[in-house]
């Protein structure tokens, strides 16, 4: 029997657009995905056994499904598959990121999956292999798989490494409120009218200035873009709420992540951060002042 311990870093969305609508059903996005330090514990252990087999147990997430619909269960699973192992994979999750929150929490999880198997048998996958089976389980896992910050286009697949941004921390926080994916994206396919080209997002200036600034060749930008906020914004009025409450208390830059509804704002200033924090916290919601990884 082998354990071995794997952190599940959240991501942010620096920048979010959702480009087309592709043949297959899945949108092609153009996102900066920026890792931070709040995170999941992953701890696997590995016992020899005749047969392939997976348990997952969750702690502190009642929510999530402690079976074959996790995507760190299914992580497990599609590593033993490849690899054509016959072990036994007991995961164990200590929840921190809030689900179905817009910061990869679960595909985080399962990156971490694939990573600690990958340690536990001595590295029998190379990075590009791993990549692969990251891609079959879910358009965020590739990013989760390798961290740090990154241009993430196509599904989220194809990756350009970019510099972090320097200087600042951040404070992360969600309310208790949820909005899927799907239904995320069902707004955005109805206002521009299932990107047809018709209509404009809007975020090329934000992206031009957002890569000037993280390479050094510009200021911290004026401001930061997410297709999905003003649609996410308007049915999740803690998430706004959140917002304005960051500005309030010094963020020098506040954005949703992904699809929301989790909010980040962006400080100049780490004593800021850790009081915006509490301030959110003291109104009931779920923060976190975090730092780059």
């Amino acid at each position: 029997m082998h354990t071995f311990k794997e952190l599940a870093y959240a991501k942010i969305n620096l920048f979010l657009d959702v480009l087309s609508l592709r043949e297959d059903g899945f949108h092609d996005i153009r996102s900066v995905m920026h890792t931070v330090s709040l995170c999941d514990e992953v701890t696997l252990t590995l016992t020899p056994a005749k047969g392939a087999s997976v348990s997952i147990t969750v702690e502190d997430a009642p929510y999530v499904p402690a079976d074959g619909r996790n995507l760190a269960y299914q992580a497990a699973e599609t590593f033993l598959r490849r690899g054509h192992f016959h072990d036994r994979v007991d995961i164990h999750l200590v929840k921190r990121i809030p689900t179905a929150a817009g910061m990869a929490g679960g595909s985080s999880d399962a990156a971490a999956v694939l990573r600690g198997l990958n340690k536990l048998y001595r590295k029998p996958f190379s990075s590009r292999a791993l990549l692969s089976m990251a891609v079959e389980l879910g358009s965020d896992v590739p990013f989760c798989l390798l961290g740090h910050t990154a241009l993430c286009e196509g599904r989220g697949e194809r990756m350009t490494p970019l510099n972090a941004p320097k200087g600042v921390s951040f404070v992360v926080a969600c309310a208790d409120e949820r909005i899927s994916a799907k239904a995320a994206y069902a707004v955005l396919d109805e206002r521009y009218a299932s990107f047809d080209g018709s209509v404009a997002t809007g975020g090329d200036g934000a992206f031009d200035a957002l890569c000037a600034w993280l390479h050094g060749n510009g200021p911290m930008p004026q401001r930061l873009f997410n297709i999905f906020e003003d649609a996410v914004m308007s049915l999740c009025e803690g998430a706004a709420a959140i917002r304005r409450t960051l500005m309030r208390e010094g963020a020098s830059l506040a954005l949703l992540s992904g699809s929301g509804p989790s909010v980040f704002g962006v400080f100049t200033d780490r004593s800021l951060a850790e009081a915006a924090a509490a301030c959110l916290r003291a109104e009931g919601v779920r923060a976190f002042a975090v730092s780059s990884v």
